[in-house]
């Protein structure tokens, strides 16, 4: 008998048949990974940057907006003089994808004053809140006047 080097046929399929289920499963792990993380880190990234604009008024002292466009799913923290300090968005070409956002204040913003407190007049409760969720999961942030806050699930 001769010496036969490579793989038969039969062997390649089974290989290919193995990773096609293996990158199946993974695609779906993946996926699923995204849709619990992805309004968690919204949710984050928004108390990180509740503290940038409270700690930016103080410093500046000046009045320091944070103001949400829940139709285009983005923030925008904007100093008194007009100056934009930063842009989140959530849309399909972010990093972060959400399906809603919701500021729970009238007017849908928040402004930090030169003292660094925010005005909560207008909130349903003594807290503030801003929902992130994407698809089907969903947290709140709940933040009082002085811009610290929870992250709870929904």
């Amino acid at each position: 008998m001769a010496d036969r080097k490579g793989f038969s046929l039969l062997e390649i399929l089974v290989v290919l048949v193995l990773m096609i289920i293996f990158t199946g499963t993974t695609s779906l792990v993946f996926a699923g990974y995204l849709e619990r993380t992805s309004a968690y880190q919204a949710a984050h990234m928004f108390g990180r940057d509740l503290t940038l604009a409270r700690s930016v008024a103080l410093r500046g002292r000046e009045r320091v907006t944070i103001r949400f466009d829940e139709p285009r799913q983005e923030y925008r923290v904007l100093r008194a003089s007009g100056d934009t300090l930063l842009t989140r968005r959530y849309s399909d070409g972010s990093d972060v994808q959400l399906t809603q956002i919701d500021l729970d204040l009238p007017g849908d913003s928040l402004s930090f004053d030169s003292r660094g407190i925010a005005d909560l007049s207008g909130a349903s409760g003594s807290l503030g809140v801003a929902t992130f969720r994407y698809r089907l999961m969903g947290y709140t942030l709940s933040f009082n006047s002085m811009g610290a806050f929870r992250v709870d699930a929904l």
